[in-house]
């Protein structure tokens, strides 16, 4: 098996992951190694590989990095994309840790050479894919505004700190959304859309996603005062199909425009839209992930197969 190795530069002096390159090669595996420098490199290198019949692709890094790959991998022809593994090395490592992908980095890169493909489902936001979350209004905000220095200090941690400093200066965004045959038109503190069930460092925004399902995650929630938290609540833990402050509904497209840009983190990226068309590749991507994943439909059970180019 031909291997690709992709490493974050952030990540290249990692001593766990040296050792486990040069463990996973002592194992008879044909294991190169590739570090990013700059914007672009992981696209380069990956339409290389596509040239050089690498079978799997590893990502060292964040869901950033994660990111960066999705859409470089989405670029190719889909008979071209290589199945993708991946090493959590960033701050929050939201897709990694909803799928249950080990942290140590032998752990993770066995699991990435070893493991099973599976066929899982990209969103894409307009002109953008994401094979997690496009998480808008408050929580992006938080992610986008928390310094990076505090992340590397409190890891996850940081985003609830930066949030419980913020949440008294949030103002709702006006939006229209456009799904299923409906529209609605209300003020919202939150606007997510989830391939994969959580971001921002562990909140849980799309408890029912799977990756495999062919259908995006949409959560929205209404601004409510403290003096209805007993209402809310309950909606929160229910997630209705079109409560008074909480709406979850399940789609494949959907639309939404804002009268001012929102704030929306796309696997880890900020972005802002006032106006967004989204909708799921269903099958797009091979991915490795753990047999005991619970974001996976096993409905009927299958390696991984390219369907949607």
């Amino acid at each position: 098996m031909n291997v690709l190795l992709i490493v974050n530069g952030k990540g290249v002096g990692n001593p766990a992951l040296r050792d486990a390159v040069s463990r996973i090669r002592s194992e008879g595996i044909s294991l190169s190694v590739r570090v990013t420098w700059e914007s672009g490199d992981i696209g380069r290198f990956l339409e290389k590989a596509s040239r050089r019949d690498i079978e799997r692709v590893v990502i060292a890094g964040g869901d950033g990095t994660l990111h960066e790959a999705t859409n470089a991998l989405m670029a190719l022809p889909a008979a071209d994309r290589p199945t993708l593994g991946i090493i959590p090395m960033g701050t929050a490592n939201d897709f990694a840790t909803a799928t249950g992908i080990p942290g140590p980095p032998l752990d993770a890169l066995s699991l990435a050479v070893y493991g099973t493909p599976w066929s899982i489902d990209v969103g894409r936001l307009n002109d953008i894919h994401f094979i997690n979350m496009a998480s808008g209004g408050f929580g992006a905000r938080v992610t986008s505004d928390t310094p990076p220095y505090l992340k590397k200090l409190l890891g996850g941690g940081a985003y609830s700190l930066v949030g419980v400093t913020q949440a008294w200066r949030f103002e709702p965004f006006n939006c229209r959304i456009r799904s299923g045959g409906e529209e609605f038109h209300s003020n919202l503190v939150v606007l997510a859309i989830g391939n994969g069930c959580q971001a921002g460092g562990g909140q849980e925004l799309a408890p029912r996603a799977l990756l495999n399902d062919g259908l995006l995650d949409v959560l929205t929630i209404r601004p409510f005062s403290f003096a209805n938290i007993g209402r809310a609540i309950p909606e929160l833990r229910e997630l209705p199909r079109n409560g008074g402050m909480v709406r979850y509904e399940q789609v494949t497209s959907m639309s939404f425009d804002s009268d001012k840009p929102i704030p929306i983190n796309l696997d880890g990226e900020f972005h802002e839209f006032t106006h967004g068309e989204v909708s799921v590749r269903a099958g797009a991507l091979s991915v490795i992930l753990p047999q005991e994943c619970t974001l996976v439909y096993r409905g009927n059970q299958q390696t991984a197969h390219r369907s949607t180019p």
